[in-house]
């Protein structure tokens, strides 16, 4: 396991080289201006145009760019927003925070809503049941989440007062008060990956309900709830494994939708701030940062699938 753990480490560095020379590119590619957008579109004076590409680097050849980018960003400097001038770093650093408590709660709902419902679905007899678990995740997976937002903040914070309205306080200062101002937009977010976890655990476990060690494990006497949870959910629960860590990887990237519609200050909103501002630095570190988040949680889910089925072993 402590070898296949480094050789994957060690993977990771030419990924991420790949991963920073792709970001790059293309945010080269975006059509727009940097120095126009600082200088603003009406100051067309072609020495004050060039004297703010010169500063921000832009005159030298592309390959000089990235190179200059990527040894900045080996010493862990993002670099500076053109907008703000304020390092990057700090952004990135006050945005993040918020994103990951926001993953972390909506993945946490939606595995405590999806697993048992997908689990009822795939082992009850009856039909109009599963009929009734299909049609709620199907309309889970449908409802837009912008409108999910929309109306929760309507229903349980304009009319029924129950959580409040944008705020958000920190999880260390006031533990019940942030779970509370969060709660709306991780069940926002919860819904739709709640309704794609249950379809994944029922088909799974559709699957696996006819397979021989359940024949066996229910001709040994066991409850029909011990077959369920220590012999078919184990075994079914590896395809949704996988399935989280894509979910994850999505949420880490920041829900762009959900952070606007509930004004988080995470990184989706950052990112999305710095494209509405034409802030290339800032957008560039965005793309970077959830993308290396995305792929360590990959990693972090083969490690799981060790835990979840002893046959798999890594040299």
């Amino acid at each position: 396991m402590q070898r296949y753990l480094a050789q994957r480490l060690l993977l990771l560095i030419p990924v991420l080289f790949v991963i920073s020379l792709l970001v790059f590119s293309l945010m080269h590619l975006i059509p727009g201006d940097p120095a126009q957008a600082i200088l603003g579109f009406e100051n067309t004076d072609p020495a004050q145009l060039a004297a703010v590409r010169r500063d921000l680097g832009l005159d030298r050849p592309v390959y000089v760019q990235y190179a200059r980018w990527l040894g900045r960003l080996l010493t862990g400097n993002l670099g500076t927003s053109v907008r703000t001038g304020r390092p990057i770093t700090t952004l990135v650093a006050e945005a993040l925070p918020f994103t990951i408590e926001l993953a972390v709660y909506s993945i946490a709902l939606a595995v405590l809503i999806g697993i048992p419902a997908g689990t009822l679905a795939g082992t009850t007899s009856s039909r109009w049941a599963d009929a009734g678990m299909q049609t709620l995740t199907l309309l889970g997976l449908s409802l837009p989440a912008f409108w999910v937002g929309a109306m929760f903040i309507l229903l349980f914070s304009v009319y029924l007062r129950w959580f409040p309205v944008l705020t958000y306080t920190a999880l260390l200062d006031a533990p019940l008060a942030n779970l509370r101002g969060f709660f709306l937009p991780a069940l926002t977010l919860a819904i739709p990956n709640a309704a794609a976890i249950a379809r994944m655990v029922r088909a799974s476990l559709v699957s696996v309900r006819r397979e021989e060690y359940v024949k066996v494990a229910r001709a040994k006497g066991l409850s029909e709830w011990r077959v369920v949870r220590a012999h078919m959910l184990k075994n079914a629960l590896i395809p949704v494994v996988t399935l989280i860590g894509i979910v994850a990887g999505y949420l880490l990237g920041g829900a762009i939708v959900v952070e606007q519609v509930f004004a988080i200050p995470g990184v989706g909103r950052l990112g999305l701030q710095a494209i509405v501002q034409r802030d290339y630095p800032v957008l560039q570190a965005v793309v970077l940062v959830v993308t290396a988040l995305f792929v360590l949680v990959n990693l972090l889910v083969d490690l799981i699938y060790v835990f979840l089925d002893p046959r798999i072993r890594y040299a």
